[in-house]
């Protein structure tokens, strides 16, 4: 999409067009790589949705496009930086996710990430990852949110075959906006698995108290602070999540996207540590850097979130801290 741009005149050659005004996600990709290229980051996290509707076909040109845009990947330029990536609920092929079992639907796409030498998504388990120096230690834990995308079992078994069957009918004879809006408002139930949130206690109990734990899914663990008449789209278990993470007594970082605003808020029960829920943009608008700071100890003591976005005139830049 462009941005910022008012174009009237079909006869400008295309070429200058594309110059003057730009695309936002490559723009976007161009700042992180700068940003790299300063040897202060530690690690690029993903929140998901890396494609828009599930095409396997297009799987492959995005983690392409990731991975030669940013030099990550093995034999690249930035090789040895630490990378994470969860999957979104557009990410998953609705055909795959008919198949029983858990795995199919989340097979292409981590096939895709290896042909790049990028690191697999979290499927029935957690990820770890152990960043920063000792004195500063980052616990990144991914984990999966989307283990009910897609899934024709979650729906009521009175009526599975007949609401499954209209879907694909309405997918089959109708166009775009028919399939934009089975993404957008799907019948689609994300949720954390059972043995993937006992991973992610199993892990962090393992860790280091002193150390700070980030853990990172594509859903809000809240709800939006917009009225959203799609319940289906929201995480079905992330009350359990949350008070799982709460009662871990440790503050904790948790990154996500999913639903396309940046909202940063912060979960705290009575006498208990803090859980800051930090939501990521499109691509297409934007990132954040996430600065933690820690004492010579090696405490954690504050968490700075640094926005980039555009301004009304197309120009990317650091909004004040946070």
């Amino acid at each position: 999409r462009q941005r910022a741009f008012d174009d009237k005149d079909d006869t400008f050659p295309l070429g200058l067009k594309h110059k003057i005004a730009g695309t936002p996600t490559k723009q976007v990709f161009k700042e992180i790589y700068h940003f790299m290229e300063t040897g202060v980051v530690d690690a690029l996290l993903f929140m998901g949705d890396l494609t828009d509707k599930g095409a396997i076909d297009s799987y492959s040109a995005a983690v392409r496009f990731i991975a030669n845009a940013l030099q990550i990947g093995y034999g690249r330029e930035h090789s040895n930086l630490a990378v994470g990536l969860v999957p979104g609920n557009h990410d998953i092929n609705r055909e795959l996710a008919k198949d029983p079992g858990f795995d199919p639907k989340f097979r292409p796409l981590n096939e895709a990430l290896a042909t790049e030498r990028l690191p697999q998504l979290p499927v029935d388990c957690c990820v770890h990852m152990g960043i920063g120096a000792q004195n500063a230690e980052v616990n990144v834990i991914l984990m999966n949110s989307c283990w009910g995308c897609g899934s024709r079992t979650l729906i009521p078994s009175e009526f599975r075959s007949s609401i499954a069957d209209a879907i694909d009918h309405a997918i089959a004879t109708g166009g775009d906006a028919e399939l934009a809006a089975y993404y957008d408002r799907q019948l689609d139930t994300p949720a954390f698995s059972d043995d993937g949130i006992s991973h992610f206690l199993s892990l962090a109990n393992g860790t280091a108290a002193g150390g700070l734990l980030v853990a990172v899914a594509h859903h809000n663990l809240l709800p939006q602070r917009a009225s959203r008449i799609a319940p289906y789209t929201e995480l079905i278990n992330s009350g359990r999540v949350r008070q799982a993470m709460t009662q871990l007594e440790r503050p904790i970082v948790y990154l996500h996207g999913h639903i396309h605003e940046d909202p940063i808020e912060i979960v705290q029960i009575p006498n208990g540590q803090p859980l800051l829920c930090i939501s990521a943009p499109a691509a297409e608008d934007g990132f954040n850097v996430v600065e933690v700071k820690f004492t010579r100890h090696g405490i954690p003591l504050a968490c700075e979130i640094t926005a980039w976005r555009f301004d009304e005139a197309g120009n990317l830049k650091g909004m004040p801290p946070i």
